[in-house]
């Protein structure tokens, strides 16, 4: 296992009445990325504004690189970039190239890095062609890699990232996905991610927390996540809508649902699928395709966040 770069160990915010965040421990390891996922409300971007010291928490401890926030924040800050909530970290009335060589000098970068830097991550995340463009003018996408790249301009070990494909596309989503995918497999960055955006995370994190109101609800790979939790279903579009008594008989074999003329069936054993094949034929109902689907991480984070509840 590589080495731990960021340590929360008993983290506790409370805002008045309402506590944000509840005990949660968990370590970040070198080279990897973790997703934080959950609800609303549940902790993640205060977790996160604890480990960059915006916030100060009540209780527990953090420590990035072996040093403690609380009385190191401004040598851990010199090795951890950091998007919060959008792209919040850029001026919109400046230009790309602007705005890298604005926030490299305020971390007093040499001239000669700055100038090779700014033009790899423009490059990088094809902001060439508009380098010398207003960010104002951009869509949602351009100023998220805008922000991206800002935030990478000093070259951090560490990025925090908070909601990076929120609003974003699937050209956009991806094109994030497989630079920082890079980054990690060729420079060794470290990083943490927040989402809602689930294909995102599943295709990106290599360990997952999930987060309820505050306290940590699941902490596991994806894959053994999705080996916990992961269903086989069968799907059949039918050349007619399902009438009542067939969805009554099916459901004796296990457990179905109906949307028109599609439906989904979950059963509790595949040597089941013959008595279902029988009931179509008996009823004359013609199915017009069939597949075999597995539930996706968004299903299987509803059945965690369920599961708690109950």
């Amino acid at each position: 296992m590589s080495q731990i770069c960021i340590r929360v160990k008993e983290l506790v915010k409370t805002y008045k009445e309402l506590t944000a965040v509840n005990r949660i421990s968990f370590d970040v390891h070198a080279g990897e990325i973790l997703g934080i996922l959950g609800p609303n409300g549940s902790g993640k971007t205060t977790t996160l504004k604890s480990i960059l010291g915006i916030i100060e928490f009540d209780e527990g401890s953090i420590e990035v690189n072996g040093l403690p926030v609380i009385s190191q924040r401004k040598e851990i800050l010199k090795d951890m970039g950091a998007i919060l909530e959008g792209a919040r970290n850029i001026y919109w009335h400046l230009s790309p190239r602007e705005n890298l060589t604005y926030f490299a000098g305020i971390r007093g970068i040499p001239k000669k890095t700055i100038t090779k830097r700014t033009d790899y991550l423009l490059e990088s995340l094809e902001l060439s062609d508009v380098a010398d463009k207003e960010i104002r003018q951009f869509s949602s996408g351009m100023k998220q890699k805008c922000a991206l790249a800002c935030a990478f301009i000093y070259n951090p070990s560490i990025l925090l990232l908070d909601e990076p494909t929120l609003g974003l596309d699937v050209e956009i989503s991806r094109t994030i996905r497989d630079w920082l995918l890079n980054v990690v497999e060729k420079e060794g960055k470290t990083i943490l991610i927040t989402s809602h955006n689930m294909d995102f995370v599943e295709s990106i994190c290599d360990r997952i927390l999930i987060i309820r109101r505050g306290e940590i609800i699941s902490h596991e790979t994806v894959k053994s996540l999705k080996d916990k939790f992961a269903r086989k279903y069968f799907r059949m579009d039918l050349e007619n809508e399902p009438q009542s008594g067939l969805l009554d008989e099916i459901a004796t074999l296990g457990s179905v649902s109906a949307s028109g003329n599609s439906i989904k069936v979950e059963l509790e054993s595949a040597n089941l699928l013959i008595p279902l094949m029988t009931m179509l034929a008996e009823t004359n109902t013609r199915m017009l395709d069939f597949q075999t689907v597995e539930n996706d991480l968004e299903e299987i984070f509803l059945e965690v966040i369920r599961e708690e509840k109950e």
